[in-house]
């Protein structure tokens, strides 16, 4: 298949091989998916040859769409980032090694990643994959299997910490696990159940100091390449501390309903994957996982916390918040906003936090602690008495808001320059930026505590009285201002937006004609000049 276009390329006859793949690129619907990968690997071999990296870029992003087992696809994603990212270099080649199979090519990738371990640059470490487990057998052996699976062959380890499940077989299975595999399987076996946060760092301790961890729920599954992606996000930069995926069902990194129906052929409400079984809903998001699991130049959404159900961290920002490898708070026994505490930890070290949106894993969802119907609110107080404040307050972006920058941007198809007032630790940067990542957003702090966690997310940000304080942006230089006119004063508000900017706020009914006169001139038309010059005058 594809002999004409493959000698044109090989000759060198660039022109002709461009019409011939146009032909055949004509029909790439209609080909099986390793075949239109297969087309797309000759593409980006004609973009390399043509010295078009953004073109080579997007053709094997593509065709690993079409085929995430591609390994001549990886191959050439590892040749790409050899000189922009050594460590991504060796983590794209790695993958291309577990999925070659001919023995030849198998050892053109090892000399390739043989000449990248010479380099002083290189920091990939292996990955620890800690478990906690109790209970539900089946999931637990789907866990597994899904690294097994997914994971190049000593690159990992796994360390499991029963939490004394009382289901038959789970032991068993574990204990089986750790004497016939052939890789390093830790296995320990508790008494009783000792909670989330305590259970979590009794297997810490027991990790390869030299690795990063990954904490995988029981009951969470991995679709192909998502511990890649992970780990590409993980070593993107030297800040990023730690990583998670999307899933079905993680707070605040949910693949919505809608977006997984056409999967589904059918509408999908909430918990729906407890409604259609294991077995369906796996079938369901693995098709929707393989369809946008892809390499992507802009893959990261920037966050203040992650959800810990399959949280990986680095080893600098293991050692940097927990010393002694007990990597979550156990006040917060047994379960419940620990993985808020760390994620304020890590963003007070300077660590950034990455959701990966090309990752991701299935999590079945667990039925909270039956026990203590009350540890979400104890934990949740447990928090504010720790750091004087509710993690729940500067959780989620003012969606009204966000959306209409993000309505606005889609219209434009331009940057944006946006100062938001009700910066908090980033909420509505992390949102808007998600979708329209070359927006320019500026954040107005209540404090430095803030102002240090949402610096990590916005692209600046000012602490201070934000009525009276002078900000450090150039006057009338905003595209959109975000504020709550019950905090913040309108000629603070209108200083900083330009004549034909946009201002977004709360609707405040407070018969003040004039008033909202101009905020719907602003947003329809333009500024009345002459009554906000009285205005700010006043």
């Amino acid at each position: 298949m594809y002999e004409k276009l493959t000698e044109l390329i090989a000759t060198g006859d660039y022109k002709e091989a461009l019409y011939e793949f146009q032909e055949e690129y004509l029909h790439i619907g209609e080909k099986e998916p390793k075949d239109a990968a297969k087309l797309c690997l000759l593409e980006a071999s004609l973009w390399e040859a043509l010295a078009d990296s953004t073109a080579e870029y997007d053709a094997i992003a593509r065709g690993i769409a079409y085929d995430g087992g591609n390994y001549e696809l990886f191959y050439m994603l590892g040749l790409y980032y050899a000189d922009i990212n050594v460590n991504l270099s060796y983590l794209t080649l790695e993958t291309a090694l577990m999925y070659c199979d001919d023995e030849n090519d198998s050892e053109v990738i090892k000399e390739a990643m043989r000449g990248l371990e010479q380099s002083r640059t290189l920091r990939v470490r292996k990955l620890s994959f800690m478990i906690l487990s109790h209970n539900d057998l089946d999931l637990l052996k789907r866990c597994i299997d899904s690294i097994e699976k997914y994971v190049p062959k000593g690159a990992y380890e796994i360390v499991v910490v029963d939490n004394a499940s009382t289901e038959d077989g789970v032991k068993e299975y574990l204990k089986e696990k750790a004497k016939s595999v052939s890789y390093r399987f830790k296995l320990i076996l508790n008494d009783e159940n000792a909670g989330f946060p305590k259970g979590c760092n009794i297997g810490s301790v027991c990790c390869d100091r030299n690795n990063d961890i990954f904490y995988l729920n029981n009951d969470a599954i991995l679709t192909q390449n998502a511990v890649l992606f992970m780990r590409m996000g993980l070593y993107d930069n030297r800040n990023v501390g730690a990583v998670s995926a999307l899933s079905n069902s993680a707070s605040l990194q949910e693949v919505t309903p809608e977006e997984l129906s056409g999967y589904a052929g059918e509408e999908l409400g909430e918990l729906w994957h407890r409604k259609l079984g294991v077995d369906r809903s796996v079938k369901i998001f693995e098709s929707y996982a393989a369809a946008h699991s892809y390499p992507v130049k802009r893959a990261y959404i920037k966050r203040f916390r992650l959800t810990g159900f399959a949280m990986m961290l680095s080893r600098e920002a293991v050692r940097c918040v927990a010393e002694d490898y007990k990597v979550f708070d156990e006040r917060f026994s047994p379960g419940y906003f620990e993985d808020d505490d760390l994620g304020i930890r890590l963003a007070r070290a300077g660590f950034i936090q990455y959701v990966c949106k090309n990752a991701f894993i299935y999590h079945n969802g667990g039925t909270g602690f039956a026990q203590n119907e009350n540890a979400m609110t104890e934990s949740r107080n447990k928090f504010i008495d720790k750091w004087g404040f509710d993690i729940w307050g500067y959780s989620l972006p003012w969606f009204e808001a966000a959306d209409s920058v993000i309505d606005l941007y889609s219209k434009q198809k331009e940057g944006l320059r946006i100062l938001d007032f009700t910066c908090g630790f980033g909420a509505n940067a992390s949102y808007i930026k998600s979708s329209c990542p070359d927006t320019f957003i500026a954040g107005v702090c209540a404090n430095s505590f803030e102002a240090g966690i949402a610096g990590l997310i916005a692209d600046d940000v000012a602490f201070g009285d934000v009525n009276t304080m002078r900000l450090p942006w150039a006057e009338r230089s905003f595209d959109i201002v975000i504020a709550e006119r019950k905090h913040v004063c309108i000629g603070q508000i209108m200083r900083y937006l330009k004549a034909d900017g946009l201002f977004l706020s709360e609707k405040i009914n407070n018969g003040n004609d004039e008033m909202m006169d101009i905020i719907k001139s602003n947003a329809d038309a333009g500024f009345d000049s002459e009554r906000l010059d009285k205005l700010l005058s006043e």
